[in-house]
């Protein structure tokens, strides 16, 4: 019984590891080539003179740059793994380049997160930043420098069979390391302490203002009643005593037209004096609300990020770590058994005794060991479905920044709408002169 449920659960486990196999090819190609047309579309934008004002866009190239490679290397992995060529050198190189293609990726996103907490809590230095954007060109270089050397070294050192790769232990923890645990965990603080003082800096504005209102709503009829009591009094004290009643009047009068004038008059030199400090404030207003714009659309670029690549570094960690605690205990009872066979060997004299209790044991530890062995493949298969789904999920992460970039950009998606306008205003003169 314990066999025939083993093989049905084999057979079943197969069966949707096959077609799990069956739907990545097609699912693959559709997300590599959404992705190539993505990032050719953003490098393409991006390093048109009306967006290239901006120094983040340097390592926005050269993320989209990385994703294109990463795109182009799913696509020919396909191809090879349809084709069934198995050649090593192929695959060392494709191997190369995705490895190269994820740390790359992860560094350059936590390099913009830095870029951008730098921009929030040092306003200021925007503007020497500008100044000095060939920094940002050195951190990308060196950084592609310190990716080519590691995974050259990744590859060379390494085993491959089958166009898979065995990575050794250590490999395995200096890559989830560099690839995952420091440019994650970096980005997930940076992005925590963006959040909170722009939290911070919003609630100051308001109250800033809120206070900013009071004081001119308080201050603006006490000047009012300053004037108009002054003028009475000037007007009062006279030297003409006979008439006094009708300067009285007199200035009652007055009194009353220019408290009318000045109240008539001060919407009018209020909105003057509102315009003119909307004038002075408009190019720092307009600098905040930009800044502010760019910092949420790259808050989301890189959560997207850790969203679509968090769970399957996660997942082969784990399957990893199974593994290695399977192999362990395997040799444990390897070793077990070999001791036992030792002993049982010196021990010749009570062997008819032995031999009964062996095989009683032998039994019962058959079906122990199959259980244990049918559960270990559950766990097993249930890891490798998830490494599986887990990844085709994290294919996405490259391939989605250009829509991020269009949904969330204001003036990435200007431009391109006026890159599509003049696309299309030239169709037809092209078309009139091939005729």
């Amino acid at each position: 019984m314990l066999n025939d449920s083993y093989v049905e659960q084999i057979a079943m486990g197969n069966g949707f590891l096959n077609k799990l196999i069956q739907i990545s090819f097609p699912y693959i190609i559709i997300v590599s080539v959404i992705g190539i047309c993505g990032n050719f579309l953003t490098i393409v934008m991006l390093s048109t003179k009306s967006l290239s004002k901006n120094f983040n866009n340097c390592t926005l190239i050269a993320l989209a740059l990385t994703d294109l490679v990463f795109n182009f290397t799913l696509v020919s992995r396909c191809i090879n793994d349809l084709t069934r060529s198995n050649n090593e050198q192929l695959c060392r190189l494709l191997s190369f380049l995705s490895h190269l293609a994820e740390l790359l990726s992860a560094c350059f996103t936590a390099q913009f997160t830095a870029q951008r907490f730098i921009a929030v809590r040092f306003p200021l230095s925007v503007f020497i930043e500008k100044r000095i954007h060939l920094i940002h060109y050195l951190i990308v270089t060196l950084f592609i420098i310190f990716g080519i050397s590691y995974c050259l070294l990744l590859v060379k050192t390494n085993a491959y069979d089958n166009c898979h790769e065995e990575l050794e232990l250590n490999w395995f923890i200096s890559d989830a390391l560099l690839s995952f645990l420091i440019p994650f965990t970096i980005i997930i603080i940076l992005n925590i302490l963006i959040i909170f003082y722009l939290k911070k800096r919003f609630q100051n504005n308001q109250q800033y203002r809120f206070t900013k209102r009071q004081q001119q709503s308080e201050m603006i009829p006490l000047d009012i009643l300053k004037v108009s009591s002054s003028r009475y009094e000037i007007t009062v004290n006279t030297k003409f005593q006979p008439n006094i009643y009708d300067n009285i009047n007199i200035s009652n009068s007055r009194s009353s037209n220019l408290q009318n004038q000045s109240h008539t008059d001060l919407p009018t030199m209020h909105g003057r004096v509102r315009s003119l400090e909307l004038l002075h404030r408009s190019p720092t207003v307009c600098f905040k609300s930009q800044s502010y714009r760019v910092t949420r659309m790259l808050i989301l670029v890189s959560t997207c990020f850790l969203l679509f690549n968090a769970p399957a570094h996660i997942c082969t960690i784990g399957l990893k770590i199974y593994t290695l605690k399977q192999t362990i205990f395997i040799n444990d009872v390897n070793e077990t058994v070999t001791n036992l066979n030792d002993n049982f060997k010196q021990y010749n004299e009570t062997s008819s005794t032995l031999s009964n209790n062996i095989d009683f044991s032998h039994t019962t530890k058959d079906t122990s060991e199959q259980n244990d062995t049918i559960n270990h493949l559950k766990w097993m298969k249930l890891f490798y479905i998830m490494t599986i789904i887990t990844q085709h999920i994290s294919y996405t992460s490259y391939s989605i920044n250009f829509f991020l970039y269009s949904f969330c950009g204001m003036k990435f998606r200007r431009e391109l709408l006026k890159c599509m306008l003049t696309q299309r205003r030239q169709l037809p003169t092209t078309r009139s002169v091939t005729l």
